[in-house]
């Protein structure tokens, strides 16, 4: 009798609690709820197509999915691979792709022909040591940069900043772009084309540095961050100048995500081995032990024009190309 009246009377604040804490997780939910609908509601444009080159690059972007930043900024983002960046602005030009998270080699390339107005949104990453490497196989004897003098190299894009990036990596070695042949192999591809003899050495870029490495046994020729390259900045979000204009707070919703998506990859590892291997499919295995660039949250001018400076060293562009003009409001 004792026992069941205890009981009893243990059960009624044990359902009280329970009932106390459903209702706060069911009015927080709610609040989480109008949180999104009062961003969405002040958003032109909330269904967008981004299209990402699937690499560690974009860790920021998928940080900002995976951890609901976009959904908390009232966006609903679908994430589209693509490997020739260049190939997505026609994309763009037609309305079918939003964002594109690429090479700022491109966006540079589209306003100096005049193919399109574009902005950079945001930043998205810069190399660090050992994110991108010429690679070869173990039994290559290719050894040194010096012996790359003829070889065959496997980059995801001709005409990209890994071209003048692989260029800039030889000059000091007296190896010009002329003595090399580069092929267009998609990043995932070339440890395989490597394999097969298609190629003779690799660019690669992490994580699929780290797999070349662990399942080919792939070995590292130059480290890519050095000299006049070292945290050379990568990749950035651009969208159309015009499309900014038509949906400036989408825009701006957009940039404040990747904001805080580059936050989390550049402060916390774990988050951003999480997010690149659910992204990636990759194994716990990789992730762990990949090099990882930088992910800068301030969209720098200065540094971006380097990167103009660099494609016109090498050819991509005839005259000089001040970035203010993408970068500016």
């Amino acid at each position: 009798m004792h026992a069941r009246l205890f009981r009893r009377a243990f059960a009624v604040p044990v359902i009280a609690a329970l009932t106390a804490v459903l209702a706060a997780a069911l009015a927080a939910a709610g609040c989480a709820g109008s949180t999104a609908a009062r961003h969405s509601a002040g958003l032109e444009k909330k269904n967008l197509v981004v299209a990402a080159v699937p690499a560690e690059g974009a860790a920021g972007l998928y940080i900002a999915q995976d951890e609901g930043l976009f959904a908390r900024a009232g966006l609903h983002v679908t994430i589209e691979a693509t490997e020739d960046t260049n190939a997505d602005i026609p994309a763009m030009l037609h309305g079918s792709i939003d964002v594109l998270s690429g090479q700022y080699t491109t966006y540079i390339a589209a306003g100096a022909t005049g193919l399109a107005r574009m902005r950079i949104l945001a930043a998205g990453y810069a190399l660090g040591p050992h994110v991108q490497e010429i690679m070869t196989e173990p039994g290559s004897s290719i050894r040194s940069v010096t012996r790359l003098k003829g070889a065959t190299i496997a980059v995801n894009a001709v005409n990209s900043v890994t071209t003048d990036l692989l260029y800039a990596a030889l000059v000091p070695y007296g190896v010009t772009p002329a003595q090399v042949r580069v092929v267009a192999v998609p990043f995932p591809a070339m440890p395989a084309a490597l394999a097969s003899g298609r190629v003779t050495a690799i660019y690669e870029v992490e994580p699929y540095v780290t797999e070349a490495a662990e399942h080919y046994g792939d070995v590292g020729v130059a480290d890519i961050d050095a000299g006049a390259t070292q945290g050379f900045p990568i990749n950035g979000y651009g969208a159309l100048a015009s499309w900014v204009a038509k949906y400036p707070h989408t825009a701006a919703a957009f940039i404040r995500a990747i904001e805080q998506g580059n936050t989390i990859a550049e402060t916390n590892p774990t988050a951003r081995q999480r997010a690149i291997g659910a992204s990636l499919r990759l194994p716990a295995a990789v992730t762990a032990v990949m090099a990882a660039g930088t992910y800068p949250t301030v969209l720098e001018p200065g540094q971006i024009q380097r990167v103009a400076d660099l494609m016109l060293r090498y050819g991509q562009l005839h005259r000089s190309f001040s970035v203010t003009s993408i970068t500016g409001p």
